[in-house]
């Protein structure tokens, strides 16, 4: 019985761990939304060959396929951790979005150099992890 019991307490533990996971360790308070404002950026998880994201001024271009397609947008913030970006300009027949469509953008959560970002696009919410390189 002890055996299942302490088994029961390690699964628990750990499963909380897991979930703990979701949120930055050391979020700051209040999210630098400042950050996203011009830089390159990398998403967690992918290389700068595959994928990265560099915003000016207002405008944002996604390059990929190791720099060779892109997408630009022509971005409008709404306030310091929010912004809409228009596609006005891509390379890649093949990519889902067109010309025209436009994606939500909300910081989140900040941890140093990290971005929690939330994106809207056809009212289907995506969140991911941006690395700001520069």
């Amino acid at each position: 019985m002890r055996t299942y019991s302490f088994l029961v307490i390690v699964f628990i533990f750990c499963s909380s761990k897991l979930k703990s996971q979701e949120h930055f360790l050391l979020p700051d308070s209040p999210a630098k939304c400042y950050l996203m404002k011009e830089g390159k950026f990398l998403r967690k998880g992918d290389s700068a060959r595959k994928w990265y994201l560099v915003i000016k001024k207002d405008s944002q271009r996604e390059y990929f396929n190791n720099g060779k397609d892109y997408i630009k947008y022509r971005i409008e913030f709404l306030d310091n951790c929010s912004y809409i970006a228009t596609i006005t300009a891509k390379t890649d027949g093949k990519y889902p979005l067109r010309i025209g469509d436009v994606i939500t953008y909300k910081v989140v959560e900040t941890d140093n150099q990290f971005l929690k970002v939330e994106t809207v696009n056809y009212n289907k919410k995506e969140e991911i992890i941006l690395e700001k390189i520069e």
